[in-house]
């Protein structure tokens, strides 16, 4: 079994951290690709450098392919700052048409929501620490979502949110931003996070001064820190189906 997923990072301190390693562990090779890294203005030569480092539809058509789109600090529509945005999108709309397979997580599920044309909306208070999320009976029979349980630790960190695309399956819910996770065609999109432990929210909440309502970095990061087990137990047997889905093709 040969199982490459090509992950795409937008930004330092966005890396697929804990759920690169559950998906190597269920036997994936990831190849990350960093376009942010060239993209340092928007002048045509960095742009063209960072679309280079994105892979090609021809890539990802082979059996065994598959492709994770990470979270970032930007929305999904920043197309200026991030000039590979929009080649992303048109991507997420291949995997739709059952081109490949896709997991897109946070930015990367908002990316999918507005390739679909369902833009996201700003939320008045942004969602940051550790929540719960709901499976829903639609997502007994999905190839991913089927394995987790009927409530699950979720760690969020979004001041958007994602509304649900038309023709897709609503996933999980249970928070105040009701869509945290949904398929549509071979694309999967979610608002909560895979990848984010203890460690990685504790750089993105730096000295808490871009935390909501007074949370210091603890009380964030804390939390997620003592519900490690659970989350890992709910969360890696996505990383482990999403490896046997792509090894199905081979």
């Amino acid at each position: 079994m040969t199982v490459r997923i090509i992950v795409i990072e937008h930004e330092d301190g966005t890396d697929a951290r804990r759920f690169g390693r559950w998906l190597e562990a269920a036997g994936a090779t990831l190849d990350v690709r960093r376009p942010y890294r060239e993209a340092k203005s928007c002048g045509a030569v960095e742009r063209d450098a960072a679309l280079a480092h994105l892979p090609t539809l021809e890539e990802l058509r082979e059996p065994g392919v598959g492709l994770v789109v990470l979270g970032g600090q930007d929305g999904p529509m920043d197309d200026e700052r991030n000039p590979w945005f929009p080649a992303v999108r048109e991507l997420l709309l291949a995997s739709v048409a059952g081109e490949f397979t896709s997991v897109n997580i946070c930015l990367g599920g908002e990316m999918l929501a507005e390739a679909l044309g369902r833009p996201v909306v700003q939320r008045e208070v942004p969602q940051v620490g550790l929540m719960t999320g709901h499976l829903r009976a639609e997502a007994a029979d999905d190839p991913l979502f089927s394995r987790v349980p009927a409530e699950f630790p979720v760690v969020l960190w979004h001041g958007l949110q994602m509304e649900l695309p038309d023709g897709a399956t609503h996933l999980v819910d249970g928070t105040d931003a009701p869509i945290q996770a949904f398929r549509v065609g071979s694309a999967w999109g979610t608002q909560f996070h895979f990848e984010a432990d203890a460690a990685l929210l504790r750089g993105w909440a730096k000295d808490g001064s871009s935390l909501p309502g007074g949370l210091t970095v603890d009380e964030v990061v804390a939390p997620v820190a003592d519900a490690e087990p659970a989350l890992q137990e709910a969360m890696d047997p996505i990383a482990r189906a999403y490896v046997e889905l792509l090894a199905a093709e081979r």
